[in-house]
């Protein structure tokens, strides 16, 4: 039995934005949550995960959660 394949997206987010950069260096905005998982759903992502570059050092939990808005309009397909 083979392993399925899935794509699984890891946003970074930095006080509530999408951010990209190269070892967490040069960090430029990438843009908002919501909208960027949404267009990762509909081109079929499995599931989409969002990691909080800062809270580590703020001593705060990683896992971020966007808003109330994503399962309405990233989760349906």
């Amino acid at each position: 039995m083979a392993l399925a394949k899935r794509i699984i997206p890891c946003l970074d987010v930095d006080q509530g934005r999408v951010v990209k950069g190269v070892n967490f260096v040069g960090i430029r905005d990438a843009g908002d949550p919501v909208e960027i998982a949404r267009r990762y759903n509909e081109e079929g992502a499995d599931e989409i995960t969002f990691l909080d570059i800062t809270a580590s050092h703020e001593e705060r939990d990683t896992t971020f959660t966007p808003s109330s808005r994503l399962p309405a309009r990233c989760l349906s397909r």
